[in-house]
C-alpha cells in the first residue's frame, strides 16, 4: 500500500487548495512565484470544478488543467489531484433530479450549493466514475502528481426511495433474515414487527419516537453509503497509479462518518481542522483532533484544511492573533502530521466564502496573513528533515465509538444534557493538560500498549 512518506520524501508538505479557475490565467504566473517564496510544495488541484470539466453531459475540458499541472511540474510543486464529485454540476439536477438529496419530509435538496448528491444515486455513481477514469487516464502518468484527493468532506446524506432499496439490501446483508432484523430492532414493541422487506423504509419523520434500532442502523447505512461511493472512486485511480497514495479528507470529530472503518481503505488519513480562534480550549481541540486522526493512520496524517485568518461560516468570525496561525500548525506537526494545508491559497474574490481568509488574502503579498505563512513555511522546511515520517507514542488511549456516539444521539435517552462529543472532548482535555501523550482506540482493537485507558460513555 502506498503512503504519505512515499510521497513526501522526508518532506513535511506545506500548500493548501488552489483554485485558478476562479481567477484570469495571468495570475496563475503569479500565483506561483508567490507560492515558491511562501516556500509552498503541493497544492490541491480540481476539488470543486465538476462544470469547468464536464460544462455538459459527457464533455471534457481539460486544457486549463493541462496548463496547471504542467506549471507545477515545471516549478517543482507536487499536485493533489482531487476528484471533484463532492459537488455535481447544475446540469446533473436538472436532467436528473433523481440524484438529488431528500430529507428527512421528502423535500428535495435542490442544487445552488454543494453536496447536493444521493449516495445511492446508480446515475450520480456513474457519472462520478466516468469522470474519474478520464481524469486517471490523463493524468495518471503525470510527473507532477503526488497523490489523490476523492470528493471532499463526504456528508451528504438522504432518505429518498432510491436510498430506500438500498437501505433493504444492507440490511438483508447485515440481518440475513426478518426475523433476526425484527428481533434486532426490538419491533414487538409498538406493533412495529415487518412482514416483508418492502415495508422498511428509511426513518423519515413519524408521528413519536422512531425505533432506535432503525435509526442506529441507518447511521452505519450512510456511513457506508457514503464510503461505497469513496472506494468505487479510490479504486479507479487505484488500477491506473497503483503506487500513488489516495486520501478523502475528514472533518473533524463528525457524526456522520464512522471514521474507524474508512481510515481502514485509506493509503493516507487527512481531516480539516478549525479551531475557533476566541475559545479558549482551541489549542486543546487542534490536540486533540491531531491525535485522534493519528490514531486512524496509525501513523503520519495529512492535514488538509485550515484557516490562515478568520473562517466564514460563525456568527462573529473572528481573525487569527498574530502568531496563533504558526502556533497551531507547528502544534499539528508535533501530534504526528506530515503535511499542513490550508483552505485555500488565494482568497476568493466571489461566492459563499468570499469572506473565508486564504493563504494570500486580498491584503497582498505585503500583508500580515502572507507574511505569516511565509515564516510557516521556512519552519516547516527547516524541521521536515528531522520529524517527516516520525512516530508518536502514546502511553493512554481513549476509546471513541462511533456507534455508541449515534445511539447516544437519539430520542428517549436518560438525559439530554450529555454530550457524547463534549465528554469525550473532556476527558481528552483532561489528559493533555497533564501532559499525557493520548490516543484513540475503538473497542476491540489491541490496548496492550497503553499504560492506561479511559472510557469515557460507551453506550
Amino acid at each position: 500500500m502506498p503512503s504519505l512518506n512515499d510521497s513526501t520524501r522526508g518532506r513535511l508538505l506545506f500548500g493548501g487548495d488552489y483554485n485558478p479557475e476562479q481567477w484570469p490565467q495571468e495570475i496563475w504566473s503569479e500565483d506561483v512565484a508567490l507560492m515558491k517564496a511562501a516556500g509552498v510544495n503541493s497544492v490541491t488541484l480540481g476539488v470543486f470544478s465538476w462544470s469547468k470539466l464536464e460544462p455538459r453531459p459527457g464533455a471534457r475540458d481539460f486544457g486549463w488543467l493541462d496548463r496547471l499541472m504542467d506549471l507545477m511540474e515545471t516549478t517543482g510543486i507536487g499536485v493533489v489531484l482531487a476528484t471533484p464529485t463532492a459537488s455535481p454540476p447544475p446540469w446533473m439536477g436538472a436532467r436528473h433530479p433523481e440524484t438529488l438529496p431528500r430529507d428527512e419530509d421528502g423535500r428535495t435538496v435542490w442544487w445552488g450549493s454543494r453536496q447536493q448528491f444521493c449516495p445511492s444515486s446508480p446515475v450520480y455513481r456513474t457519472y462520478a466514475a466516468a469522470l474519474t477514469e478520464d481524469l486517471a487516464l490523463r493524468y495518471g502518468g503525470h510527473p507532477a502528481l503526488r497523490m489523490w484527493h476523492i470528493n471532499n468532506e463526504y456528508c451528504t446524506h438522504c432518505w429518498c426511495d432510491e436510498t430506500g432499496r438500498h437501505f433493504r439490501r444492507w440490511l438483508r446483508a447485515r440481518h440475513g433474515s426478518l426475523d433476526a432484523l425484527n428481533e434486532s430492532w426490538g419491533t414487538a414493541f409498538w406493533s412495529q414487527r415487518y412482514d416483508s422487506w418492502e415495508e422498511i423504509i428509511p426513518p423519515r419523520r413519524a408521528q413519536y419516537m422512531r425505533n432506535p434500532g432503525q435509526v442506529l442502523d441507518f447511521r452505519r447505512f450512510t456511513s457506508d453509503a457514503l464510503l461505497e461511493c469513496y472506494t468505487a472512486e479510490r479504486d479507479i485511480v487505484r488500477r491506473h497509479t497503483p503506487h500513488t497514495p489516495v486520501t478523502s479528507n475528514f472533518m473533524p470529530l463528525w457524526s456522520g462518518q464512522d471514521a474507524w472503518r474508512w481510515a481502514e481503505e485509506e493509503d493516507v488519513v487527512s481531516v480539516d481542522i478549525y479551531p475557533d480562534p476566541r475559545d479558549e480550549h482551541g489549542g486543546q481541540y487542534n490536540a486533540m483532533i491531531g491525535d485522534m486522526t493519528r490514531s486512524q493512520a496509525g501513523g503520519p496524517w495529512v492535514l488538509m484544511e485550515q484557516a490562515a485568518g478568520p473562517v466564514n461560516w460563525r456568527g462573529v468570525n473572528h481573525p487569527k492573533p498574530r502568531g496563533l496561525n504558526r502556533l497551531w500548525s507547528l502544534q499539528s506537526v508535533a501530534h504526528g502530521a506530515d503535511a499542513i494545508c490550508y483552505f485555500q491559497w488565494r482568497q476568493s474574490r466571489q461566492g459563499a466564502e468570499k469572506f473565508h481568509s486564504g493563504m494570500l488574502n486580498h491584503a497582498g503579498e505585503q500583508g500580515r496573513i502572507f507574511q505569516e505563512i511565509k515564516r510557516i513555511g521556512a519552519d516547516l522546511a527547516l524541521l521536515g528533515p528531522y520529524v517527516a515520517g516520525g512516530r508518536v507514542r502514546d502511553e493512554v488511549a481513549v476509546l471513541h465509538d462511533w456507534d455508541s456516539w449515534w445511539a447516544d444521539q437519539q430520542d428517549g435517552r436518560l438525559s439530554s444534557c450529555l454530550d457524547y462529543a463534549e465528554i469525550v472532548r473532556a476527558w481528552h482535555r483532561a489528559l493533555w493538560e497533564s501532559n499525557l501523550p493520548t490516543g484513540f482506540a475503538r473497542p476491540g482493537h489491541d490496548l496492550s500498549a497503553y499504560r492506561m485507558v479511559v472510557v469515557p460513555h460507551l453506550y
